[in-house]
């Protein structure tokens, strides 16, 4: 019986360590760095350049960055080691409509942020959620459209990188 009753034990702890840990690497995952070969200035300009060339596909702005910087900077609030910072907001309202449709929480984070910063050093970065990371917390429609997503940014960011 004592046997028993440490294996189960055993077995209960090893799955909540596990649940511990996945849970650990998914959020410090669940959102991603991109580092930018270019300036932030650059880098900026290039993101309002290749956006429009989905537009075809159904991708756009649906309204203007957003200087996040400056309002950080006018309350003095700057985060350390950051002099710059970009929002912006990226969607395609087609796929939005279905993942609305499958689950209307979904609006929440709607639509996609993307975040051009830059650090004191001059090294610029852009932070977005980790799409295809969250797409494995679901399934149907909403993973499928996830999974769209991530592959068309993979084709932006190309893009965006070679440009």
């Amino acid at each position: 019986m004592g046997k028993t009753l440490g294996m189960i034990g055993g077995t209960l702890a090893g799955i909540a360590l596990s649940g511990v840990a996945t849970m650990k690497l998914a959020q410090t995952k669940m959102t991603m760095e991109i580092k930018s070969p270019k300036s932030f200035e650059d880098t900026c300009k290039v993101i309002e350049t290749v956006i429009p060339q989905f537009a075809d596909e159904g991708w756009g702005f649906p309204f203007d960055k957003w200087d996040f910087g400056n309002v950080f900077a006018s309350r003095d609030l700057m985060p350390d080691d950051i002099k710059n910072i970009m929002v912006y907001f990226v969607c395609n309202a087609k796929l939005a409509n279905k993942v609305i449709n499958a689950n209307n929480a979904m609006m929440g984070i709607m639509p996609c942020s993307w975040a051009v910063y830059e650090k004191e050093n001059g090294e610029v970065y852009i932070a977005k959620m980790n799409i295809g990371l969250m797409s494995k917390l679901f399934t149907g429609a909403i993973k499928d459209m996830m999974l769209e997503v991530e592959a068309t940014e993979d084709r932006m960011f190309k893009k965006i990188f070679s440009l």
